[in-house]
């Protein structure tokens, strides 16, 4: 027998197609002649809709998820959560008697308040450093300006004796302007002078020395900050360590302490879950993975709940295969539609994956019983004005008593049955030609 495919390894057809031949063959689609003696018994061809599918299995996962163990030994103090109740991030789930802890541990709360104080104290000083930026803007001006009037005393052969502002009369013609009128008396400047200036140049540099020292200081505050902060997270952990917090919003799925229970470091004491982002990663075989595609859509089954059917659909596939029992194989992600909300879905179970990945399709069929086989290849008989012409075709899938083919024939052709056909079906095991 010529090819004939066989779809059963990790392959499965559609619903739709198992209930098209259910009904067909209900409906006699496997007709006879009333008069085997004078005619030959015939059947007809005929379309039904497929879809081809990969099975694969894996388990329900969430994501996030986490498992919560305590950081330091204690008694518990408080229990403020049970199983199905939502929790934010942050939220505090238990907590232990402080006096319970070690010293260290015990004195974590105190600690924690001094260094949050000094990080406050450190983030508040902004507005210092902007007021430190201004008078430093003017010590530079006056620092300039103390310079500049050394330097003309010391070059000048006159020397300004005062400055007056005021509204003077513009000449004759009138009118008055506000200006600054300096007096000047010709000579160098004396000793006195220059001294005076001098020392006024000298307390104009401390100044302008000092503010830049404070600025710097003030600019360079982040690594105070860093150090602050380094010191508040350090004293958090430790406080931490007293209590079990949320990491996220989700879901507590079981709590494992009650009030007074005496706990060890790295005991489990709460799982925790956002079940509104439920997945599931299976394994697909190297020879189907090339059929499957980031999108295709998926129905998954669980086995603790087998009448519930979830959907989904492939959202990564990775490339690098994995060598499973001698055989490669590619993870394949496939992430849930949102769920009911306060639905049991049981984490850890095995999850049965039927993933679509051709859409639906008319296929022509006929029945076994009217495919023939020789050395040209597969064939039919097809009543076509009361003479059978042969018609050949090329056979495909085996759904049930159909075979899906090929060929140039038509939905509803009337075919002649063989009883003893030739035609032989494949091993849906392996073995067949």
């Amino acid at each position: 027998m010529n090819k004939v495919l066989n779809f059963f390894k990790n392959k499965k057809w559609g619903i739709a197609a198992a209930v098209t031949v259910i009904t067909l063959a209900a409906v006699g689609i496997f007709s006879t002649s009333t008069n085997a003696a004078e005619a030959p018994e015939t059947t007809k061809a005929v379309l039904f809709e497929t879809t081809e599918t990969l099975e694969t299995s894996g388990t329900l996962e969430a994501q996030p998820f986490a498992s919560l163990d305590w950081k330091t030994a204690g008694i518990v103090e408080s229990v403020k959560v049970k199983p199905g109740q939502q929790v934010k991030e942050g939220d505090v789930l238990l907590a232990l008697q402080p006096e319970s802890t070690s010293a260290n541990v015990a004195s974590a709360q105190a600690d924690l308040v001094d260094a949050q104080q000094n990080l406050e104290d450190l983030l508040n000083s902004d507005s210092e450093l902007a007021q430190a930026i201004i008078d430093l803007r003017d010590a530079q001006r006056n620092f300039d300006d103390k310079t500049g009037y050394l330097h003309y005393l010391q070059t000048s052969d006159r020397v300004p004796l005062t400055e007056t502002r005021g509204w003077y009369e513009k000449g004759k013609m009138g009118g008055w302007t506000y200006e600054t009128r300096t007096r000047y008396f010709k000579g160098p400047a004396t000793k006195e002078m220059l001294i005076e200036a001098e020392n006024n140049l000298e307390l104009a540099r401390a100044e302008l020395e000092d503010l830049q020292r404070k600025v710097e200081k003030l600019q360079n505050k982040e690594l105070d900050i860093l150090a602050a902060q380094a010191r508040v997270d350090a004293a958090q952990a430790t406080v931490n360590s007293m209590r079990i917090v949320a990491p996220f919003d989700g879901e507590v799925l079981s709590v494992e302490h009650r009030v007074g229970d005496t706990v060890s470091a790295g005991e489990l004491s709460v799982n925790l879950a956002d079940l509104s982002q439920l997945y599931i990663e299976a394994q697909i075989d190297e020879s189907d993975i090339a059929n499957v595609k980031v999108g295709n859509q998926a129905e998954v089954t669980l086995d603790a709940l087998p009448d519930v059917t979830l959907s989904g659909k492939v959202t990564t596939i990775n490339p690098v295969g994995e060598v499973i029992s001698g055989l490669v194989k590619y993870k394949v992600r496939i992430e849930l539609d949102k769920v009911e909300e306060g639905a049991f879905l049981p984490l850890g179970t095995t999850a049965n994956v039927v993933i679509k990945v051709k859409e639906e399709a008319s296929v022509l069929a006929v029945p076994i019983n009217a495919i023939q086989n020789d050395s040209e290849g597969e064939y039919v008989w097809a009543l076509r004005n009361g003479v059978a012409e042969r018609v050949d075709v090329v056979g495909g899938a085996i759904i049930g008593e159909l075979v899906a083919v090929t060929g140039d024939l038509n939905e509803g052709e009337t075919l002649q049955i063989v009883h003893e056909s030739s035609f032989e079906a494949p091993n849906p095991f392996g073995g067949g030609k």
